[in-house]
């Protein structure tokens, strides 16, 4: 797992330049080990849980969630990261 602080962002136009490019290291094809391994001290046992993911590239974390009957909203201004997550979830 890479060091969360390993790949930040100052602005919104390095995120947006680091997809044109390719450079997205920090997606997780699998999803979120951290919040995979935590997840039951996430939801504290509810239900219908509300998630926000702002600058949610194509996180599949989402789809999980969704799945699961918790209530995902994710802001992305990437346009590539959204034609990337259209691609993997064109059902979404």
């Amino acid at each position: 797992m890479s060091n969360p602080q390993e790949n930040q962002f100052t602005n919104l136009e390095e995120w947006v330049t680091s997809w044109e490019k390719g450079q997205t290291g920090f997606h997780e094809a699998k999803g979120s080990k951290l919040l995979q391994i935590n997840i039951d001290k996430v939801l504290a046992g509810r239900t219908g849980v509300k998630f926000f993911f702002p600058l949610c590239g194509k996180a599949v974390d989402m789809k999980w969630l969704a799945d699961m009957g918790h209530t995902v909203v994710g802001v992305e201004i990437s346009e590539k990261a959204i034609r990337e997550y259209s691609g993997i979830f064109p059902f979404l």
